[in-house]
């Protein structure tokens, strides 16, 4: 059994709380699929915009424990790294890191899912799930 862990926006932390029990798919919250893939956004927000680690806020948990599902909403300075990342970066970090098809897929959904939330001015959140 694996790690499911999703990539959503949300206009409100109310919302997102509907996204807690079956994910933001099950809540009909705009999401991106990153199992066995991504947990850890910042990480790979600082990769692509050549930012040190320590330039991001921190992800604030707002509900769950380590038995159930968990949300966390992403840092907004995060988030506004991850949107601002263009296409040339992108394809160039793939090559870099030679990733697969997939996975730069995943890479530029996450990318304007981050700019979805900045121009609604929403929040991204991470849900995670055993």
């Amino acid at each position: 059994m694996g790690v499911l862990v999703d990539y959503f926006t949300a206009d409100s932390e109310r919302s997102a709380r509907r996204a807690l029990s079956a994910g933001p798919g099950a809540a009909g919250l705009p999401y991106v699929d990153c199992k066995g893939w991504l947990d850890e956004l910042d990480t790979l927000v600082a990769e692509l915009s050549g930012r040190d680690l320590s330039e991001f806020g921190d992800t604030r948990t707002i509900a769950g424990d380590d038995e159930g599902p968990a949300l966390e909403r992403m840092a907004s300075d995060t988030v506004e790294a991850l949107a601002a990342v263009d296409d040339a970066r992108l394809r160039e970090y793939a090559e870099e890191e030679l990733l697969d098809e997939f996975e730069v897929e995943r890479v530029t959904e996450l990318r304007d899912l981050a700019r979805t939330a900045v121009r609604l001015n929403q929040e991204m959140y991470l849900w995670m799930s055993l």
